[in-house]
């Protein structure tokens, strides 16, 4: 039913309408920018693309009985050994329906054993991110510089003991 697939970093453009229309479906009510569609799209894209070329970036592509469902776009820092969760959006339709957590069984026994830390930052008024963030073990420690996202962290040993 749940198949989680990393997304080839060469065919990367090919995915992105789909991946934009899942986060701008998810995200237009709780951040909206009074841009149109294609212009967020332009914005979001000039930025995704070369963010991508960077190694320790991935993103895994979520699919619900061969339907893209949703995404995870996360970084690793090796320098602090640290997973920082960049996006993670699921097409309204697929949550509730275990494919959060069917995710991150498969994700924890993806990523190397050494990570101490995970962040994540998060939109202030995306109230269920919060929740999640917190029940995935992590505590808010701050905001980003703008003062739009809040910033969470927590030992990602908590994690890995809740999904594996």
């Amino acid at each position: 039913m749940f198949e989680f697939k990393f997304a080839d970093k060469l065919q990367i453009e090919v995915l992105l309408p789909d991946l934009f229309c899942i986060l701008h479906s998810n995200m237009s009510l709780i951040a909206p920018t009074n841009n149109t569609y294609d212009a967020d799209y332009e914005i979001w894209k000039s930025h995704i693309i070369p963010a991508m070329q960077k190694e320790q970036r991935q993103i895994v592509l979520m699919y619900v009985n061969d339907t893209l469902a949703g995404y995870f776009q996360y970084y690793i820092n090796v320098d602090i050994s640290s997973l920082m969760m960049e996006e993670i959006q699921i097409i309204k339709e697929y949550q509730g329906t275990g494919v959060f957590s069917a995710f991150y069984k498969w994700f924890v026994e993806q990523i190397p054993k050494d990570i101490e830390f995970v962040e994540a930052y998060t939109n202030k008024k995306n109230y269920k991110s919060q929740s999640v963030l917190e029940h995935l073990g992590l505590i808010r420690l701050g905001e980003n510089k703008n003062g739009n996202s809040l910033y969470f962290k927590g030992k990602y040993i908590e994690l890995l003991n809740k999904y594996s």
